[in-house]
């Protein structure tokens, strides 16, 4: 990559000397206090903004040109000979080590190999398979707190039903299930560098403890279809093989988990919309596109690989770039009344999965997630709200969330 030199920008920021005094933006996406009260209002600013700026305090990087239209995410996102996912996150360089994430940190064609491995693991009719399983953990989840009038949202359904599900997929054993909270607690809410490593390490340990026993006693779970996979006609590497299984891991608890989050917390404090779902079950599938669309809780990094131009901006090689997922969901440009929601909309085209070559791998499975959550909390749970006197505390970041949600409710 070609050194980029720095100038210092009115607030003392290192700013590289390509970008116009015009575009810096500090926007902080990391601790920007309104992120811990109204995280999706604060990245309302962004359609206020330059179409595209550079914040110098990008949280992940030393800073980074921020892409929030949708025509320009789904530029970024589609062009990976021109922005590259490696390096984009770099979990392993927490405890020393140096392996992707597969395959959000491989660009095509190599990703596209492992990509061809892991999608049929993920078709809608191999997630079709565990829909009974997922109806069981969320209604099971639900059925030892319904009677309280109360619950801690997050540490008591929103954070051990995809994990619970993960498990199985995987194969692990039940009992992990308070470990895995714990650790991706850790690695994914944590913002003390000390805690995530010591939890991606712990969780790292245990993946490759499981590792182990299936290249000797491989089962029919997903841990033992990697370990014994080809990739290219070649055996599959141990670095491939922990990057996928943590991938796998990370991708689909801490996501699933925020969204859930925001999607409770947004039907606890709108009771109509709550009682709309409640009176008709048919319109649970369009109301969880919408909540997605209005509550995209990831953002994600991309590396420029040459010089090149977003809407008349240059950006130089080795440059970073954040792409906000959230802002193309609720671009006006494409959604008329973005902060409306509208289960009805004729263009339900959200960015909440991510688009193109990297699109979610996991979507199949976090939609019958979210879809069996509300079943299971409108079966056994009258009409919630927030629980009185508490205040959900959001926080930015890579992937955006509450670090709490108490939600109440009448009891017989």
């Amino acid at each position: 990559m070609t050194a980029i030199p720095a100038s210092i920008d009115r607030l003392g920021h290192a700013v590289p000397d390509h970008v116009p005094a015009d575009l810096v933006v500090p926007f902080d996406f990391h601790s920007d206090p309104e992120f811990r009260t109204d995280p999706f209002g604060c990245l309302r600013q962004l359609f206020r903004l330059p179409r595209i700026f550079y914040t110098p305090v990008h949280y992940a990087k030393p800073g980074a040109w921020v892409v929030s239209r949708d025509e320009d995410v789904r530029y970024v996102l589609q062009h990976a000979e021109l922005f590259s996912s490696t390096g984009s996150v770099s979990f392993s360089q927490l405890i020393g080590e140096n392996w992707p994430m597969i395959p959000v940190e491989l660009d095509p064609p190599r990703q596209t190999a492992f990509r061809m491995l892991l999608n049929p693991m993920f078709s809608p009719k191999e997630m079709g398979l565990l829909d009974s399983k997922i109806r069981e953990t969320s209604s099971g989840l639900v059925a030892a707190f319904a009677a309280n009038g109360e619950c801690d949202f997050i540490s008591e359904f929103a954070r051990p039903f995809p994990i619970s599900i993960f498990l199985a997929i995987m194969g692990l054993p039940t009992a992990a299930l308070v470990d895995f909270a714990d650790w991706a607690k850790g690695v994914m809410s944590s913002f003390d560098e000390s805690v995530m490593r010591s939890s991606m390490q712990s969780m790292v340990d245990f993946l490759r403890e499981q590792i182990a026993d299936r290249k000797v006693q491989p089962k029919d779970d997903l841990i033992s279809k990697v370990v014994h996979a080809n990739i290219d006609g070649r055996a599959i590497t141990d670095d491939e093989v922990i990057g996928t299984c943590f991938l796998l891991f990370i991708a689909g608890l801490d996501t699933v988990t925020s969204s859930l989050s925001f999607h409770f917390h947004f039907l606890a404090t709108n009771p109509e919309i709550q009682q709309q779902l409640r009176d008709d079950r048919s319109r649970i599938p369009a109301a969880v596109e919408e909540l997605l669309r209005l509550f995209a809780v990831v953002s994600l990094n991309r590396r420029v690989m040459a010089d090149t131009e977003i809407a008349g901006v240059k950006l130089k090689e080795g440059d970073w770039v954040m792409v906000s997922l959230s802002g193309a969901s609720n671009d006006p440009s494409e959604f008329p009344d973005p902060e409306k929601f509208d289960p009805d909309r004729a263009n339900m085209r959200h960015t909440a999965f991510a688009f193109g070559p990297h699109r979610c791998l996991g979507s199949h499975l976090a939609r019958r997630e979210f879809v069996a959550a509300l079943n299971a909390w409108f079966d056994a749970v009258p009409p919630f709200t927030l629980k009185p006197g508490e205040v959900p505390v959001g926080h930015g970041g890579v992937i955006f969330g509450y670090q709490n949600l108490s939600l109440a409710w009448a009891t017989p």
